[in-house]
């Protein structure tokens, strides 16, 4: 079944990259084609960043397609025009979050962090709270890490990138990502530690 939704998937980003080009050729027509047909993706990339609930979801996704329309110039088919433009919206989304904590960093407080869950299927009351809490550390740390592992990891951990997917939307060698993952990773796992109430996560984090 997942074969088939990434196959899918990989046509109709073939479809949106040949709209792509004719929008980045002034084609009006395919240009109004082309965000329709972005801005679900681009809007799902956003709320796994920020979190669903957050009131600044909207304007960021706006944000973020006018950045990738700035973009599309620059797109040379390394990766399919879907991981191209949610690689765009991670970016986009996690400046949002940072310029946002660094607003309210002098008045945040632990519980302004209990964010909304990533997508789970768990419906226990228990799982959807350490998915919760897991969110919520992994969105902290989104705004600590450097932003190369940062982008790695929230779309590994947030999108469900592969290692070879984020590879080719970075435009960066496999060994690379694999390195920002695995930093990211353990900068994750001390952020778990350090909270004694994450602890008990770090089996269901590894």
């Amino acid at each position: 079944m997942l074969r088939l939704v990434r196959s899918q998937e990989v046509e109709r980003a073939d479809a949106l990259a040949e709209i792509a080009r004719a929008a980045v050729a002034g084609d009006a027509v395919a240009v109004r084609t082309f965000i329709l047909g972005i801005g679900p993706h681009l809007l799902r990339s956003v709320r796994r960043v920020l979190g669903s609930a957050h009131s600044d979801v909207d304007d960021v996704a706006q944000e973020c397609t006018v950045a990738v329309m700035d973009a599309l110039p620059t797109y040379r088919g390394q990766s399919t025009m879907l991981h191209f433009a949610c690689r765009i919206a991670v970016l986009t989304a996690m400046k949002a979050l940072r310029r946002e904590r660094a607003r309210k960093r002098p008045f945040l407080r632990e519980h302004e962090l209990e964010l909304d869950s990533l997508a789970s299927s768990a419906h226990h009351p228990e799982s959807e709270l350490s998915a919760r809490a897991t969110a919520a550390a992994l969105r902290d740390l989104l705004d600590r890490l450097p932003l190369e592992q940062a982008e790695a990891l929230a779309l590994h951990c947030a999108l469900g990138f592969s290692v070879a997917e984020i590879a080719s939307a970075c435009e960066a060698p496999a060994e690379t990502v694999r390195s920002r993952l695995r930093l990211a990773k353990h900068a994750l796992r001390a952020r778990i530690l350090g909270d004694p109430r994450l602890t008990e996560l770090l089996e269901e984090s590894s």
